[in-house]
This record gives structure tokens, C-alpha cells and sequence, in this order.
């Protein structure tokens, strides 16, 4: 209990001196969000453009390696640019850090020049470590190092669900791996402060590092455990409060409900601010404090030298005295005049809805001509989403997985049968069985009751070649005529589809986000809303695309789509969807703020 005590003291402390933070966590994150982060998303499209690529994903990986090596190699140069803006960041705030705890006040030059000093010393060994353990080990083991260049690596959700909805045994060991990544994570916590701060080698850092967490682990995972807890907690109650006193002005005082939410509005930025301050600098305060605690934490180094403060002139003062508070004004007004505009006028606008393969909260079978009606008809959505495969007799069926055997039991490939053979095959999900279905007769059971359909079309390397123009042939008046639309994973199929009929409204499916909207013929986009935000609805809007975010299922999620602004949501909880969409005249100033605060988080 003692410790446990000792660790809240510690995180109050380290809240306490929020101030001493401030300066360099808001320059680095200013620096980063404006000017290093578009620096290199805006060159590794301008790299793509040079090969003529529209895009990178995981399915054109091996098209660049292989046609376009100078691409290839470049992209390899801007990931180790990243790294290195990373190790600089670290570097930097670790420093920062490091002069707070001993209480040494440093200029910004001369925190710059330590860091660029470290930059000069890195060799090829700290980076692939550095690599390894920050876009490796800390991303998955769930450590957080709030950092605007780490921002997109993240897991899926739709990765983490394959993996929830399969076999125990991979279960098991994504469990294994995450507890060993966890492991890692804190036995090598102080290697990087070790070279930085003491200037050791690579090899004598790692090995320092394992010896210090011997018989510690859990005291370190502890602290780390305390202050991400308290800051979550002490955050949330804060955010808690503000909209309580809105709803109560609001209920009470209505005349200057207005007011009260502009002023609130306000408060709650400020917290959020503190709050991205505190997160981005835990992790340093725990390392430094730890090696406060344990009597290893360095000298100052050598390039550091105090400087003496040169008394400053009474007019001097003045005019940087009248410079900040111009600076603030101007500042309160742009935040005010933002937070007016986004009170008085709507904050969301109402999404196109989307059942993702036509069921809603398992209320039946995934593809099934059954679920679709149902479906349909209980929770009315724009459109339903489904799956088709080519077939082995060129035919296509309504079916998502590229294997019949986790539904079916059928130890086969959808490609490998004919479409009679499988319209036989029985599926059993959610307590229910129904037959696979052919795409035949699922558009007609659309078409029957006038709902309209997002057709995903699921490629394999065994397609015809012909397929595109056999689907086009076979379906592509019916589509027209029913205002159906597709989408699918391959560009390529993207491309040809608008191709050789433009007038179909195609869309593009992306698993992740690196560089932002990809360019090309699509007239929307479809992004997993792990590392979908505000800024590539709009890049995405300002190209005439829209988004599409897949596969947000609880309301909170729900919540900050909508206040990214996605034209579309695609999602296994429809009910759910349609209550979180309330009608824009029925939100409150309070309701606002929740919003607000959602789409923050």
C-alpha cells in the first residue's frame, strides 16, 4: 500500500508542475502538426506521384518493389526520416524532462542543441531499436507515447476482431504475444534514456536496462498503471462536470445557456489541452523519476551550460509584455469565434446509414437473403452492405470469407465450386442457419422491397479476366436502375469499374490511412475507423470523394464520426446508429459539448 501511495503522490506532483511542460510539449506538437507531419505526407505523395502511383497499401506493396524500385527505395528513405523525427521528439521532450526533475532551467537553444547533438551521435543499431520498440513493442503492448508522428500506427479493429471471432488457440497467443510485448516494454524501458542522457553504447544500454527492471517489473507497470488511470479519471470528471453545469444552466438559467456554453466550451479545451500534455509526457516523468528514485539519473551533461539572465530593459518588457498579450487576444478571439459558429450552427450532419452485411446486433445470418428483409425492414437503412465472389463457374455468390469452412464447415473456396454446388451449402451463425445465396437472387429480394445494396466485390488471385466485364454485363443496368453502389479492397477493380461504367458510384476500401485520400477515379472511400479523423474527411471532401467510416459499433465511436463529418457510417449495430442520430434541432448547447469532448478523444 505504501508504494501504491507513494506512486499517487508522485502523479500528483507531476500534474502539479503542468506549467513546466507546457512550453516545449506545445512547440514540439505544434511543430509536428504543422510543419514536420504535412512535410512528410506531402512528400511521400509527391514520391508516389512520381511513379504514378494513386496510392500504398498492403496490396500494392509488392507492385512498387518490383516495378518501381526508385519509389521503393525513397519510401524506405521517408520511413527512416520518420524514425528519426520520432528519436528527435523523444530526445527533445526526454531532455525537457530530464532538466524539470533536477531542477535546472534550460533555454530552448540549448535544448535544441542537445538534442541535435544526440541526432549526430545515432547509429544504425539505436534506430533499428528504436524502430522495434517504439512502432512495435509500445503500440501493442498499449504503452502510450502521445505523439502526433505515431499517431496512425495503431492496430485495426477489424484485425482485433478476426482475431476475437477465431479459434481459441489464436486467441491464446495474440494474448501471449501482448503480454511478452508488455514484458518488453518495461525490461527496455530505460535503454533509450540510458544513450541519451549518459551517452552510453547500444549494447551496454540494453543490458543496463535488463539488469535495472530485474524484480521490478511490476513496481514500474504499477506507476504507469497509476498515472494513465488518474489522468483518464481525473479527465473524464472533468469533462463530467462541465456538461453537468451546461445541462443545469440550460435546465435553470436558459437565457444564458449561450454564454455558459461558450465559456464551458472553453474550459473543456483547456482541459483536453492538459490532458494531451500530461499523456504526451508521462512516460518521460515515470523514467526519470524512477531513475531519480534509484540514484542513476546523470549528471548534467556536458554541453550544458547555465546562462547567466541578462536584466532586460524596462522598455524591452513592455514591448514583450504588450507582444503576449496581443498574441492572447488575438487567440481568444479565433477560439471564440470558432466556438460560436460550431454552438450555433449544426455539428453533425446526418450520415448515410449502413448494415454492414445485412445484419443488425446478430439478429440473423451475415449474407443471408433472410437477414436483408429482416433487416430492412426493422431498422431501414440506406443500404445494406454485402459480399460477392466469383465463382468456378464464373457465376457470383453473396459470401465474405475467402474459405467456406468457419460457417459452413465446407473445407473449400468459394472460386473452387460452382455456384449451384454452393447455393446448397447450409451457413450457421448467430443460432441460425440459412443457404449461401447467389447474387441473383439476393439483388432480386433487394430490389423486391427497395433497398438499396453496397455491393463489395472480394478479389482473388484465381478471378477471370473477363470478371469485371461479365458483372458489368450481367448487372450493371440493374444497378443503375436501382441505385445500387460498389465498392472493393482492390484498386484496380476500382479503376476499371469507373472505367467502363463511369455512371456506377464506385468506392475504394482502405484498412488504414498513411498518407492521407489516395487520388483516382472513386467517388467515395471507405476507411476503418481506427485511423480515420477529421482531417481526411476533409482532404477527402476537398477532392470531391466522400468517407465512409467501417466499422464503428458502439456509440461513442458512432459519436466521433459523426463529428469528423463521414458522409457514411457502415455498421453490425443499426438500431444503435439510428438512436445515436438524433434530429439536429433536438441538441442541446450540452449535448454540444459531450460531441465535443467525444470527438476530441
Amino acid at each position: 500500500m505504501s508504494y501504491f501511495k507513494r506512486s499517487f503522490l508522485k502523479t500528483w506532483q507531476f500534474m502539479r508542475e503542468a506549467k513546466s511542460y507546457f512550453r516545449d510539449v506545445l512547440l514540439m506538437h505544434g511543430f509536428l502538426m504543422f510543419f514536420l507531419t504535412p512535410f512528410l505526407a506531402s512528400m511521400t505523395r509527391f514520391i508516389l506521384r512520381q511513379g504514378n502511383l494513386s496510392y500504398i497499401s498492403y496490396d500494392n506493396l509488392g507492385l512498387i518493389l518490383s516495378k518501381h524500385p526508385i519509389v521503393f527505395i525513397s519510401l524506405i528513405g521517408m520511413l527512416l526520416l520518420l524514425v528519426t523525427s520520432v528519436f528527435f521528439e523523444f530526445t527533445f521532450l526526454l531532455l525537457s524532462i530530464y532538466f524539470i526533475q533536477i531542477r535546472q532551467p534550460i533555454s530552448l537553444r540549448q535544448l535544441l542543441k542537445g538534442t541535435l547533438l544526440q541526432l549526430k551521435k545515432i547509429k544504425f543499431s539505436t534506430l533499428l531499436f528504436f524502430l522495434f520498440y517504439f512502432f512495435l513493442v509500445l503500440p501493442v503492448a498499449g504503452m502510450k507515447f502521445n505523439s502526433e508522428l505515431l499517431s496512425k500506427f495503431k492496430i485495426p479493429m477489424f484485425i482485433m476482431d478476426f482475431i476475437f471471432e477465431n479459434r481459441i488457440l489464436i486467441i491464446a497467443l495474440f494474448i501471449a504475444v501482448y503480454l511478452l510485448l508488455i514484458y518488453l516494454a518495461i525490461r527496455f524501458i530505460f535503454a533509450l534514456p540510458e544513450m541519451i542522457l549518459k551517452e552510453q553504447t547500444f549494447r551496454k544500454s540494453v543490458k543496463f536496462s535488463w539488469n535495472e527492471t530485474k524484480g521490478n517489473f511490476f513496481k514500474i507497470l504499477s506507476q504507469f498503471v497509476v498515472v494513465t488511470l488518474t489522468l483518464v479519471g481525473l479527465t473524464g470528471i472533468s469533462y463530467g462536470v462541465i456538461i453537468i453545469i451546461q445541462t443545469l444552466v440550460e435546465k435553470y438559467l436558459p437565457h444564458y445557456s449561450l454564454g455558459s456554453a461558450l465559456v464551458l466550451l472553453t474550459i473543456l479545451q483547456m482541459t483536453w489541452l492538459l490532458s494531451v500534455i500530461f499523456s504526451t509526457v508521462g512516460i518521460f516523468f515515470i523514467i526519470i523519476d524512477y531513475m531519480d528514485s534509484g540514484n542513476f539519473l546523470p549528471e548534467k551533461p556536458v554541453w550544458f551550460i547555465p546562462e547567466i539572465k541578462k536584466e532586460q530593459k524596462g522598455w524591452v518588457k513592455q514591448v514583450k509584455a504588450n507582444g503576449i498579450f496581443i498574441l492572447v487576444l488575438v487567440g481568444m478571439v479565433f477560439i471564440g469565434t470558432n466556438n460560436y459558429t460550431f454552438l450555433k450552427h449544426p455539428s453533425t450532419q446526418r450520415p448515410v446509414t449502413v448494415s454492414h452485411r445485412g445484419v443488425d446486433n446478430g439478429n440473423g445470418v451475415q449474407n443471408s437473403i433472410a437477414a436483408l428483409r429482416k433487416t430492412s425492414q426493422d431498422t431501414y437503412p440506406d443500404y445494406i452492405e454485402m459480399d460477392i465472389q466469383e465463382t468456378k463457374d464464373h457465376q457470383f455468390v453473396v459470401y465474405h470469407d475467402f474459405n467456406l469452412k468457419s460457417l459452413t464447415g465446407v473445407s473449400k473456396k468459394p472460386n473452387e465450386l460452382p455456384l449451384k454446388e454452393l447455393t446448397d451449402i447450409t451457413v450457421h451463425e448467430n443460432d441460425q442457419e440459412e443457404l449461401i445465396a447467389s447474387f441473383d437472387d439476393y439483388i432480386d429480394a433487394a430490389n423486391k422491397i427497395n433497398q438499396k445494396l453496397m455491393i463489395e466485390i472480394k478479389p482473388t488471385k484465381d478471378d477471370s479476366p473477363e470478371m469485371i466485364d461479365n458483372f458489368l454485363k450481367k448487372y450493371g443496368e440493374n444497378i443503375l436502375k436501382n441505385g445500387h453502389i460498389i465498392q472493393s479492397l482492390s484498386f484496380d477493380i476500382v479503376e476499371e469499374l469507373k472505367k467502363k461504367e463511369p455512371r456506377i458510384v464506385v468506392g475504394y476500401i482502405m484498412p488504414f490511412s498513411i498518407v492521407g485520400p489516395p487520388d483516382g477515379e472513386m467517388d467515395f472511400i471507405t476507411m476503418e475507423y481506427t485511423t480515420l479523423n477529421a482531417s481526411f474527411v476533409t482532404n477527402a471532401n476537398a477532392k470531391g470523394k466522400d468517407v465512409y467510416a467501417w466499422t464503428p459499433n458502439d456509440e461513442e465511436t458512432i459519436t466521433r464520426m459523426m463529428f469528423y463529418g463521414v458522409d457514411g457510417i457502415i455498421t453490425d449495430q443499426m438500431d444503435m446508429l439510428n438512436q445515436t442520430m438524433v434530429d439536429e434541432s433536438k441538441i442541446t448547447y450540452s449535448d454540444k459539448l459531450l460531441y465535443f469532448a467525444i470527438g476530441m478523444g
